[in-house]
């Protein structure tokens, strides 16, 4: 059950069972994001989102991801904790961060240390963009993989999540992400679906964009994600939805706030 845990509160739309697609019709060809303000993004240095990830009824993980300013760079973080009754059958934590580069749009890090029963996993993965590659170094074991990437900027599943609440999204308007996982670089299609009024969670009802994303080339997965941003400034996801082959899986957002400035 590990997998589809960490999978789902990454937001890894590259790998998961169907969702609920788009009405049937002439479908538009998605477009690469627009080029992203970073004097005006959505998030500020220090803010803070932490996650509840739930199986049917049942508490399965927590999240927390926290964005920090580092003056050249973006740094964003996840610490990850099982819950419940996955916490008394596979405890497992992690870490992940992963880094991106302004003033393009491009993850040029991403790493993590996952620790679960029986396994550690401690590794980083670097894009060097003038050589056109990646090389994941897999520290657990010493090795190192290389693998090419054909873009001028990519994501990676952690970047990609903060790259959705970035530009104006209106119903029906589509975009294309890079992104690279594992050792190769896929496609994820993201779609604005509607603007509806919701409630979810600790959160009363409110304007939320209603965003479909899908896995492209690259990947032989099926699946996909939907999830609600704020239809406001600060674009917050506050909920999730994944339909994944080992049952109904949720993510909500259960606290938002900020935390103290990192010590210089």
């Amino acid at each position: 059950m590990r997998v589809p845990f960490l999978a789902a509160l990454l937001g890894v739309a590259l790998g998961l069972s169907p969702a609920r697609l788009p009405a049937a019709g002439p479908t538009p060809a998605p477009i690469s994001a627009a080029p992203v303000d970073f004097k005006h993004l959505p998030w500020t240095d220090g803010e803070a989102l932490t996650y509840l990830i739930s199986l049917s009824a049942f508490e399965a993980a927590q999240g927390t991801f926290v964005a920090r300013n580092r003056g050249d760079h973006w740094e964003f973080n996840l610490a990850l904790a099982s819950r419940g009754l996955v916490d008394d059958f596979y405890p497992f934590t992690g870490t992940f961060w992963c880094i991106l580069a302004p003033s393009l749009w491009r993850s040029v890090e991403y790493g993590e240390y996952r620790f679960e029963p029986r396994r550690t996993i401690r590794e980083r993965t670097r894009i060097d963009y003038l050589q056109h590659h990646g090389t994941r170094e897999i520290w657990t074991t010493g090795k190192t993989k290389t693998f090419p990437i054909a873009e001028e900027a990519v994501d990676d599943i952690g970047t990609m999540l903060y790259h959705l609440r970035t530009g104006v999204w209106n119903p029906g308007d589509r975009r294309v992400f890079h992104v690279y996982e594992s050792d190769s670089e896929k496609e994820a299609l993201a779609e604005c679906q509607a603007r509806e009024s919701r409630a979810f969670g600790i959160w009363a009802s409110q304007p939320l964009l209603r965003i479909v994303v899908l896995p492209g080339k690259g990947t032989h997965h099926r699946g996909g994600l939907m999830l609600w941003l704020t239809d406001d400034a600060r674009r917050l996801p506050v909920h999730a939805d994944l339909d994944f082959r080992y049952g109904s899986f949720s993510i909500d957002l259960i606290k938002a706030g900020n935390v103290p400035p990192a010590k210089k």
